[in-house]
């Protein structure tokens, strides 16, 4: 496989007019999902927020988060009060909502705009409904110059480094569910999502981050690579590794491609 500096950005090419492009990156970002993905607009907001909202250093804070995962434990056992609480498979659902609900439009922003969405966790707040899940992401679109001329593995490292681990470290820091889980649960979102763009990218661009993402054990600065081996080949497709737990939750079904299902 090619090396990073021998791999050509593929905005390179395109006419000095069109790198020069004047609109605000947030005008150009809300016009990418309003054309492309027009439900991503109804979780992801430009601008200052105007409901409350919290920073990854609030929200994670230990009186923060048990108060918000009590809040959808509560939800999610309402008709079970007699039923043990589990922990883990609750804060497993939880993440799953704030991954699920934020990478692919960071991903279609990344991979789809030539200029960079600077992801830091300080640029993006949370708000959360009634029942404690993340519901609705506030993003103080700032451009990420040093990102530009980055390729889309190197933009999809950056985001891996600069957002997903501190708010995976932000969740498991309390220690009722690994960070391993979380990571295998995100491993599908990144798979699922790149399924989703391979009509808009090119072949080799999907085939790079699949290599980069699942099959590669290091980031680029030479650290653990958290979504090695999250997804596997299996009869010719992409399956995760491992059970999200979400079925230990009364009256939640498995996933349909759950790890436990009998192939």
């Amino acid at each position: 496989m090619a090396t990073v500096s021998e791999q050509q950005h593929r905005f390179s090419t395109q006419p000095v007019i069109f790198m020069q492009n004047h609109q605000s990156l947030a005008d150009v970002l809300h016009e990418l999902m309003r054309t492309q993905r027009s439900y991503m607009l109804e979780v992801i907001k430009f601008g200052q927020p105007t409901t409350p909202t919290m920073t990854l250093a609030e929200w994670s804070s230990s009186d923060a988060f048990i108060l918000l995962t009590q809040r959808y434990s509560d939800y999610l056992y309402r008709n079970h009060p007699e039923a043990v609480r589990e922990a883990k498979p609750v804060q497993s659902l939880w993440a799953q909502w704030y991954f699920g609900l934020l990478l692919p439009p960071l991903m279609l922003a990344l991979l789809l705009e030539p200029r960079a969405l600077d992801c830091s966790v300080e640029h993006i707040r949370v708000a959360f409904h009634e029942n404690g899940y993340p519901c609705t992401f506030w993003i103080d679109v700032q451009e990420d110059e040093d990102a530009h001329y980055l390729n889309a593995q190197q933009r999809i490292d950056r985001l891996i480094q600069q957002h997903l681990i501190p708010v995976v470290n932000g969740i498991a820091q309390h220690g009722d569910i690994n960070a391993r889980l979380i990571w295998n649960n995100m491993g599908f979102s990144f798979s699922w999502f790149l399924g989703e763009l391979k009509t808009q990218l090119e072949e080799h661009v999907v085939l790079q981050l699949e290599q980069a993402l699942f099959f590669t054990s290091r980031l680029l600065d030479g650290s653990d690579n958290p979504l090695y081996r999250t997804m596997l080949p299996r009869n010719g497709q992409m399956v995760r590794r491992s059970c999200c737990q979400r079925y230990r939750i009364p009256d939640v079904e498995q996933c349909g491609n759950c790890t436990l299902n009998p192939t």
